[in-house]
């Protein structure tokens, strides 16, 4: 386009240059100041068409230009979001592993801090968030048949419930904030027994402990642990922490609640205890 361009305005120029001063010479005849007088007119319209020529060309092969490097500034623009897109899919996906490297250390450690127990591996696949019924569904990643009903459920943090009901490679974990779950649990400072309870709270994860004596001391943010009685539950597997408490100024019983230390929204992997090394050894 531009060497198009080029070439009709070297045209251009020769008939100027070339065809107009001949055909001023003809008119003009053999008189010099006549000539003269009438070339005039006809060398001001050569200058005017001279000058708009060399607008337009000059014009138009800017804008061509122009339009060029607009093209390859888009095609610049293009290849940088792509390569930015596929640069945040890259950070998405390392800050995925990273995370999921850390819930495992914390589960590690979990392990070593309680060698005493024999843990089975489980991830969690789904969740039953109704306030009447708080289950999470798991798939269990051992290759492990011993897994039955009331077994304790733990993550890194604390205890999460105990198994409903197992079929197959999966079960059902019924939470420590349902409102069917009763633990037996003491305050960690006061050694406060009571019983927790979910409060059944559609908008929260929350329990109470039940039967918890007027005069026995408790505070707020003081964490709630398994006593380790009736035998379900190993004894000071953490639970929350007391959140709000209400001491009425009559009965028998102070109303406490209590806010789970695990995230449920946030559960991912999870261990299910089995029994004890030492239970294991003895069977044996």
């Amino acid at each position: 386009m531009k060497a198009v361009i080029k070439r009709y305005q070297t045209i251009a120029a020769l008939v100027v240059v070339v065809a107009l001063p001949l055909i001023v010479f003809v008119v003009s005849g053999s008189k010099r100041r006549e000539p003269a007088m009438m070339a005039r007119p006809v060398y001001s319209a050569i200058g005017h068409i001279q000058s708009y020529n060399d607008f337009v060309v000059g014009n138009s092969a800017g804008f061509w230009d122009s339009y060029i490097n607009l093209v390859h500034t888009e095609s610049d623009n293009e290849s940088l979001r792509k390569e930015n897109a596929r640069l945040r899919e890259e950070n998405i996906g390392l800050q995925g592993i990273l995370q999921q490297n850390a819930r495992l250390t914390k589960l590690v450690g979990f392990k070593q801090q309680r060698p005493i127990y024999q843990l089975e591996p489980a991830r969690v696949i789904a969740a039953d968030m109704s306030p009447y019924f708080r289950v999470l569904r798991l798939r269990i990643e051992s290759e492990s048949e011993s897994i039955e009903p009331e077994m304790p459920v733990v993550s890194a943090e604390g205890l999460v419930g105990r198994i409903e009901r197992v079929d197959g490679k999966f079960c059902d974990v019924m939470l420590t904030v349902d409102p069917r779950s009763n633990i037996d649990v003491m305050t960690q400072i006061n050694r406060s027994r009571g019983i927790l309870t979910g409060t059944g709270d559609d908008r929260a994860y929350e329990a109470k402990i039940s039967y918890l004596l007027r005069r026995d001391e408790v505070e707020q943010g003081e964490l709630v642990v398994t006593s380790g009685r009736a035998g379900t539950f190993p004894k000071e597997l953490p639970i929350g922490r007391i959140s709000s408490i209400d001491t009425k100024s009559f009965g028998l019983y102070q109303k406490v609640t209590v806010e789970p230390i695990v995230d449920f929204s946030r559960l991912e992997e999870v261990y299910i205890i089995t029994g004890t090394i030492e239970n294991a050894q003895r069977r044996r």
